[in-house]
C-alpha cells in the first residue's frame, strides 16, 4: 500500500481521504535531541519494517507501508526520493511513525522519535529526532556494563547524568543541522535496540537531573578505565583548568581493579613504530633505524606528556621526534594496529629491536572511571556519592 496525498494550495487532501492521511502536520518541536544516524555521499536505501508517513516540512505527501524501499539520491541542493515508482524532491524529508507508533524502524534498527532526511554538504544525512531521555536510554548500554542483578545500577544512575548533561551541552551549541553523532565522536547511541530494563530504570530514576558548577551547566568526560588516577582536563582537552576535573587519586587500591584493561601490554618490532611514524609524517620514506625510545615528561598523574623517539637515517644523521600528550595513542596503536593505544598511563623499553609498553588504564583518563564507578557501586556508594568523587565540587540539579 503506497498512498500519494495532493499538496496544492486548496486543498491539501483529497476528499476520499482513509485512515492512513488523517496526519495532515508534523511538528519537530517536541524533539530536544537531534542525532546523526548516518551520511553517504551515493544513493542511499532505505528499507522501512513499520509504516510511516512521509513529510515536506508540515505537509503530508505519503503514507508508505512496511518493506516499502526508499531511494534517497542528491539533486544538486536536493534530495530526490523514490519510493514505489513515484518521485519526491525537496531540500528535506521527515519521516515519522504511524497514527500511535512512537518509533520508526528501517535497516534492521528502531528508533523513537521521528527521523530526517537532509543534505549535509555533497552528502544525505539522516538524523533522529528525540526526547533528551529517550536518547540517554538508547546510550548508556552501549557505553557501560549493565552487571548482574543490580549491582551496577547507582553506576549506571551517575552515568545517566553524566550522558545527559553531555547531551545538553551539544544542543546548547545550536549547530544548524544536529547536535551530536551517533558514535565515538561523541556518545554511541543505539536507538531502542539499546535499551534495556535496567538501564531504563536508572534513567527514570535520575529524570532531568544534570551535573552544574557554580550555577552552569559542567563540562563531562568519563572513560573506561583510569589505572588508579585520573587526568586533568586541561592536560587532554582544555587550555583552561576545570576545577572539578584536576585529577583525583581513586582509591588506595584503586576502584578500577575490576577492569579487564586495569593492565595491559604491547609488543611492537622497531619497523613497526618506523612505519607508523612515516603515517603520521613524522619522518619521510627511507631507511631508518631506532636507536632509542623514551619517555621525556610525565604529567603528575603519571600519563606520559612527551615520547621521544631517536633515529638514524640512511645517511647517518640523527633524528630526534617527540610525540606529546593523547596523541601518543593515535600514533602507536596497539600492536596489532586495529585501534589506539589503550591509554597513556605506561613504560616503556627497548631491548634488542623489541619495543614493550606496559600500561594501565583504558582511555584518556579524564572526568568519571567508569570502572571505578562500577566497582563503588558494588561497595553500596550511591550515584551522588559516585559524582562527587570523580567531580569533586559539582552540584546535581
Amino acid at each position: 500500500m503506497f498512498l500519494i496525498v495532493s499538496c496544492s494550495s486548496t486543498k491539501r487532501f483529497p476528499s476520499d481521504e482513509s485512515k492512513e492521511t488523517v496526519k495532515k502536520k508534523t511538528n519537530l518541536n517536541f524533539a530536544s535531541v537531534r542525532v546523526l544516524l548516518d551520511e553517504s555521499e551515493a544513493t542511499y536505501h532505505i528499507t522501512n519494517q513499520s509504516p510511516m508517513y512521509l513529510f515536506n516540512g508540515e505537509d503530508n505527501l505519503a503514507y508508505i507501508e512496511t518493506g516499502n524501499l526508499i531511494e534517497c539520491i542528491t539533486q544538486n541542493d536536493e534530495i530526490k526520493l523514490s519510493i514505489q515508482n513515484k518521485i519526491f524532491i525537496a531540500e528535506s524529508f521527515i519521516l515519522e511513525p504511524f497514527e500511535n507508533e512512537n518509533t520508526v524502524s528501517f535497516n534492521g534498527q528502531v528508533y523513537k522519535g521521528k527521523l530526517s532526511l537532509l543534505k549535509i554538504g555533497n552528502s544525505i544525512g539522516i538524523v533522529n529526532h528525540l526526547k533528551l531521555e529517550d536518547y540517554v536510554k538508547g546510550v548508556v548500554t552501549k557505553e557501560m556494563p549493565i552487571g548482574k542483578n543490580y549491582e551496577n545500577f547507582e553506576s549506571l544512575k551517575a552515568f545517566s547524568i553524566c550522558v545527559r548533561t553531555y547531551a545538553l551541552n551539544k544542543i546548547l551549541e545550536g549547530k544548524l543541522l544536529y547536535d551530536l553523532y551517533d558514535d565515538t565522536r561523541d556518545q554511541v547511541y543505539g536507538g531502542v535496540n539499546a535499551e534495556h530494563n535496567l538501564s531504563n530504570k536508572a534513567v527514570e530514576e535520575t529524570d532531568n537531573k544534570i551535573l552544574t558548577y557554580n550555577e552552569n551547566i559542567a563540562s563531562i568526560y568519563y572513560h573506561s578505565t583510569c589505572g588508579g588516577r585520573t587526568e586533568a582536563a586541561h592536560n587532554i582537552f582544555t587550555k583552561k583548568e576545570i576545577p572539578y576535573m584536576n585529577g583525583i587519586e581513586d582509591g588506595i587500591s584503586p576502584n578500577c581493579k575490576i577492569s579487564p584493561k586495569f593492565e595491559w601490554r604491547e609488543s611492537y618490532s622497531a619497523d613497526d613504530i618506523i612505519s607508523r611514524l612515516k603515517k603520521w609524517s613524522f619522518i619521510k620514506n627511507g631507511k631508518f633505524r631506532l636507536r632509542d625510545v623514551y619517555i621525556a615528561s610525565r604529567f603528575s598523574s603519571g600519563r606520559v606528556k612527551e615520547m621521544v623517539f631517536e633515529l638514524i637515517d640512511e645517511y647517518s644523521d640523527e633524528i630526534k621526534i617527540s610525540i606529546y600528550g593523547n596523541q601518543i595513542r593515535s600514533v602507536i596503536r596497539t600492536a596489532n594496529n586495529k585501534r589506539i593505544l589503550w591509554s597513556t598511563f605506561f613504560d616503556i623499553s627497548l631491548i634488542k629491536n623489541v619495543i614493550k609498553i606496559e600500561g594501565n588504564g583504558f582511555g584518556h583518563g579524564v572526568g568519571l572511571c567508569q570502572y571505578g564507578a562500577i566497582s563503588l557501586s558494588r561497595k553500596g556508594w550511591d550515584f551522588n556519592e559516585i559524582l562527587e568523587h570523580y567531580f569533586p565540587g559539582i552540584e546535581i540539579k
